[in-house]
């Protein structure tokens, strides 16, 4: 859906937009998406489906994780080998995975914490600081209140809940959650998804990716050998071939504008507007 308006950068509503994205309280986003003082925005916003950028309306588990950053570091890195035969090319990828499978195999084997340093260990302790100030009152032997000076948090531990949602939503106990565990004597470490844990971290890189050995020594089938294997049918298109990737849209920032008159919004080939003739010979 192609939004027909366009906001500037220094616009307050692009800061009430994050905010209300990154709040996990329905609460908190209705407080600030009502700060969005623009029918057409708030309008489009709800129909390109508030659970598709909304912590608060989020129906699954995001682990606050939510980025095209491992495709674009691909095709950065893979922008010079496209150019290659499809052999070389399969080639330069196979030997690319095996450094990088390498080296964060070192990494999660020299790492001392139970959790990732990055996703879990850095953001559990700032919670951990947070947590240090505040205070717990029990409800029953499951729920417990703890009272944060803002807007509290109720949190149930079986459950892995709380009605802040960070618990919910990133499976990372809380500043809430952190000091029932502490009121209880429990470890908040073992309150977290095995995902961030540095075992996890390490058996995604356990595998190892062999290089390919040389041709003479492979063993083919005969019935890979007697096989006529074609190309698919494709259509060359004419002209030089890109080598830059297509953005996506909504990603290319840039307006228009037409090197004919100078208006922005349209190309000098679909350009209808009149232009008024400034040079000093008349036309006869």
């Amino acid at each position: 859906m192609k939004a027909s308006f366009k906001l500037k950068k220094r616009d307050p509503i692009l800061g009430f937009f994050v905010r209300a994205a990154k709040s996990y309280r329905l609460a908190e986003f209705n407080r600030y998406f009502s700060m969005i003082n623009n029918e057409r925005v708030q309008t489009y916003l709800v129909r390109a489906g508030l659970h598709k950028w909304s912590r608060a309306h989020c129906d699954g588990r995001r682990y606050n994780v939510m980025t095209t950053n491992i495709a674009e570091s691909i095709n950065s890195v893979l922008r010079f080998a496209r150019m290659l035969p499809v052999v070389h090319l399969i080639e330069e990828i196979r030997n690319m995975l095996q450094n990088w499978f390498s080296q964060r195999r070192d990494l999660s084997m020299k790492c001392k914490s139970m959790l990732c340093p990055d996703l879990g260990e850095k953001k559990l302790r700032k919670r951990l600081d947070a947590a240090s100030r505040m205070n717990v009152v029990k409800i029953n032997d499951m729920e417990y209140n703890v009272l944060d000076g803002d807007m509290n948090g109720l949190v149930h531990l079986q459950n892995y809940s709380c009605t802040c949602r960070k618990f919910d939503l990133e499976q990372l106990p809380c500043k809430h959650a952190i000091v029932v565990c502490w009121h209880l004597k429990l470890n908040p470490y073992l309150f977290a998804s095995s995902y961030y844990t540095r075992a996890t971290w390490a058996a995604a890189y356990a595998e190892s990716i062999y290089p390919v050995p040389p041709q003479g020594t492979w063993v083919i089938p005969e019935n890979v050998q007697n096989g006529n294997l074609l190309p698919p049918i494709s259509k060359v298109m004419t002209g030089r071939r890109k080598t830059q990737r297509i953005p996506s849209k909504g990603e290319d920032s840039r307006e228009r504008k037409c090197s004919r008159c100078g208006v922005k919004g349209h190309y000098r080939s679909t350009c209808k507007e009149a232009i008024p003739v400034t040079n000093k010979k008349q036309i006869i």
